[in-house]
């Protein structure tokens, strides 16, 4: 088979595969993020790959002599999250696109090439605009997660809208005592203090309220819903959090979905009076497991003290949640400032 043919054929196989990987982008910014903006990039960037690949390509198609067509990678079924699906489609994009460029190259379709280059390039502005989106994505930039419990304030409006002002990217309202009702006239109230500020808003247990108030994420407890029944009723974009006590429980829930951990309790705490302390070693127990798993927010929980996250710092995978320390703060949005500037990201590992 001569050289132009064969160029012709990766050209071809690749061009194809951009177009899949977009038309599946396109879709998921069109039924599932409900975005038109970025569905109408996608198809464009569909189209404008069809109309930058050669058009003698498609005749040194050979698709029944493809050895390629039987090969399968590990974990290619492997989509439990929409995060995964959105980064593995994107990434199948330019992956093509730039094989397709540099054979375009050896073809001497130097316009062809430069078209593909600019798609490649638009492409990751399209995953970044999709991403952007979604709670799971932005939870990895977050540090500092506020646990607003009612058992610790009168206020929890006032309080939330006040760590979101210090640092807090995300704020869980959490109570045991409350109707889920009357949970749910609070946790109104909360989401409005907490988006007002800029802050994802998380539900503590309650899906059905989660669902209701299109919050950002819901956190689960062990005990709890399973994550699969969670995800059925919240669908793809609602964050959903796991309370992990031991490496296997964070295990099985990475594997089932989670799109990021509790980890603890670190320390004693009223609030989980239950529940037997950790300690750090937790925290060196699910490193691998972590590693092992595409990139998830983790935060250390239970009874963290500025003092104590001091000391856990070197330690930390992610993140720390805090209840007791920012509700019962004389100031809050001062003291979530100051648990923030201990976890700026270049300090973390």
């Amino acid at each position: 088979m001569s050289q132009a043919r064969s160029l012709g054929r990766l050209i071809d196989a690749n061009g194809n595969r951009a177009s899949e990987g977009l038309r599946v982008l396109e879709d998921v910014a069109r039924f599932l993020l409900d975005d038109g903006s970025l569905s109408g990039m996608a198809k464009q960037l569909r189209h404008q790959v069809r109309q930058a690949i050669p058009p003698e390509a498609i005749r040194d198609r050979d698709t029944a002599g493809d050895v390629g067509t039987a090969l399968t990678a590990d974990g290619a079924m492997a989509r439990a999250r929409l995060v995964d699906l959105i980064r593995a489609n994107a990434a199948r994009v330019s992956e093509a696109l730039r094989a397709a460029e540099e054979a375009c190259k050896l073809a001497n379709q130097p316009a062809s090439a430069a078209q593909l280059e600019q798609i490649r390039y638009r492409t990751y502005q399209l995953e970044s605009g999709m991403l952007s989106r979604l709670p799971a994505w932005l939870l990895l930039r977050i540090r500092l997660y506020a646990l607003v419990d009612t058992s610790l304030t009168d206020d929890a409006p006032g309080v939330a809208g006040a760590v979101v002002r210090g640092g807090a990217g995300a704020v869980q309202l959490r109570s045991k005592d409350l109707t889920q009702r009357a949970y749910r006239e609070l946790a109104g109230r909360v989401q409005e203090a907490v988006r007002r500020e800029g802050g994802l808003f998380i539900v503590n247990d309650h899906v059905a309220v989660a669902h209701a108030l299109h919050a950002d994420g819901v956190h689960l407890g062990q005990d709890d819903l399973a994550i699969h029944d969670a995800r059925s009723v919240l669908g793809a974009q609602c964050a959903i959090g796991i309370s992990a006590h031991t490496p296997a429980q964070a295990a099985e829930a990475l594997a089932g979905g989670a799109d990021y951990l509790g980890l603890g309790p670190m320390f004693q705490t009223a609030t989980k009076a239950h529940e037997p302390a950790r300690g750090a070693g937790l925290l060196d127990e699910v490193q691998d497991c972590l590693r092992a798993h595409a990139r998830r927010a983790s935060y250390a929980i239970g009874g963290l003290t500025l003092e104590r996250v001091r000391a856990l710092r070197p330690r930390l995978p992610h993140g720390v949640a805090v209840a007791s320390a920012l509700c019962r703060a004389s100031d809050p949005e001062r003291t979530a400032s100051e648990f923030l500037s201990l976890l700026e990201p270049d300090e973390l590992p």
